[in-house]
């Protein structure tokens, strides 16, 4: 297999993370990278060890404090820093997905970052870092947090949701909808709510409709489907609406925590099933040339027993094209295989830390094309830092790689860059 070498290496200490994204920040036409440092999901009370009230994982009182938004150009420069980065030797507590939006909230041409942390919902230039308007929420918990057209005003309206346990609510609960001034237009709790929420223009009349764990929620907050979750503990991992088979309407892939994945029709019923053991993660690509529409790849989550760790890439209609074993996550890449203009880029967790954490460029059949020259493995943060006990195996505190996707150079190719927290590698296509 080709070993692949970094056309970059950024020194990213003190304000590196697992959080970062590449779009263009400044309207310039080129892309730069905003680095999120902050606890995530875990930025609530009901992580925080000030409320031992509350039962289950702890932070540290540090990483509660922890908030820091550092902008770089494509080249790794900072352009302009928010907060104070990390000062600790150990790693901090991180989890989450989702963890903002970038996104022309006011029209003015100019884009805002939107992120929670801490229960509020902050709105920052992109291009200066300045912060625009800071709003509490009425619960913690809040993490998830998208601009939505839900009226004729031509105003942007806030959906957001918990994403996690909180000290007043149940996993995932409560979701709102914030009006343009951020006043609470309704609130909604739902069984399964699971991690982010969703919303797309379902039935073309120029508005959005919400997803929320397994139901469908009108603009105006009216139910329009719903299914139970398969168990008690069944919440919403994952979802990707698309119009998969390219006939204008559009469906519904929804992974259910500990069970298969179901997607569904723009009605509600169900279209096919795909069997996984606990499908985390779906992405949508066009993987197989020869298949019509989009073909939709479903992950198992990444830790547990090898033989529950599996990829499964189905076509529109639900027939199976590919199953795989898979040691970690996958990312789509617009990387062009013999097969297909997308291919899938894989962050491997092993389950011993002396393990090489390996992360490869595969195609759609799970068939290793390169391996990637990253950092070989996490067992020195482990040893030092003593967190082979903690949740998750250590994940929480970096003993994995993370990834983002974009053009760094404006060829036209996007570039995948990979980081330890301390530094980030940018790669080219090989």
């Amino acid at each position: 297999m080709k070993i692949v070498d970094p056309d970059a290496v950024w020194d990213v200490r003190p304000w590196g993370c697992p959080a970062f994204t590449v779009q263009d920040f400044n309207g310039d036409g080129k892309n730069e990278v905003l680095f999120v440092q902050n606890a995530g999901a875990h930025a609530n009370e009901a992580f925080d060890p000030r409320f031992p009230e509350v039962q289950g994982y702890k932070t540290g009182v540090e990483e509660q404090e922890l908030f820091c938004l550092t902008l770089t150009d494509g080249a790794g420069q900072i352009l302009w820093q928010v907060g104070e980065p990390w000062g600790l030797d150990r790693p901090f507590s991180w989890n989450g997905s989702n963890f903002c939006q970038v996104v022309d909230l006011d029209g003015d041409g100019q884009v805002e970052i939107m992120l929670i942390h801490k229960s509020e919902l902050m709105v920052y230039k992109g291009a200066t870092g300045e912060l625009r308007s800071t709003h509490r929420l009425p619960h913690s918990g809040f993490y998830y947090a998208r601009a939505v057209r839900t009226d004729r005003s031509g105003r942007y309206h806030i959906f957001t949701k918990s994403v996690t346990t909180s000290a007043t609510h149940g996993y995932g609960n409560p979701s709102l909808l914030l009006d343009h001034n951020f006043n609470v237009v309704w609130e909604v709790e739902v069984d399964g709510a699971g991690h982010g929420g969703n919303y797309a223009d379902v039935d073309g009349d120029g508005l959005d409709e919400l997803l929320i764990g397994f139901s469908l929620f009108d603009h105006d907050g009216g139910p329009l489907w719903s299914h139970p979750p398969m168990s008690e503990n069944d919440h919403l991992d994952d979802s990707v609406i698309a119009d998969i088979d390219d006939d204008g309407q559009l469906e519904f892939a929804l992974a259910h925590d500990g069970h298969d994945a179901v997607v569904h029709n723009s009605d509600g019923t169900v279209r096919f099933t795909v069997p996984m053991h606990h499908c985390q993660n779906i992405l949508p690509g066009r993987f197989f040339e020869d298949e019509t529409g989009l073909q939709l790849a479903f992950v198992d989550k990444a830790m547990g027993r090898a033989e529950e760790r599996e990829a499964a890439i189905v076509n529109s209609g639900g027939r199976e094209l590919s199953r795989h074993r898979t040691m970690g996550y996958y990312s789509v890449i617009p990387w062009a295989t013999d097969l297909g203009r997308d291919s899938l880029m894989r962050l491997e967790w092993p389950a011993r830390s002396n393990a090489e954490h390996r992360v490869l460029w595969v195609d759609p059949t799970g068939r290793e094309l390169a391996r990637l020259k990253v950092r070989v493995n996490f067992h020195d943060r482990f040893q030092k830092f003593g967190l082979e006990s903690f949740p998750a195996g250590g994940r929480y505190f970096g003993t994995c790689h993370n990834s983002a996707i974009g053009d760094l150079d404006g060829d036209g190719h996007d570039e995948v860059l990979v980081t330890d927290r301390e530094k980030v590698w940018v790669f080219k296509k090989p």
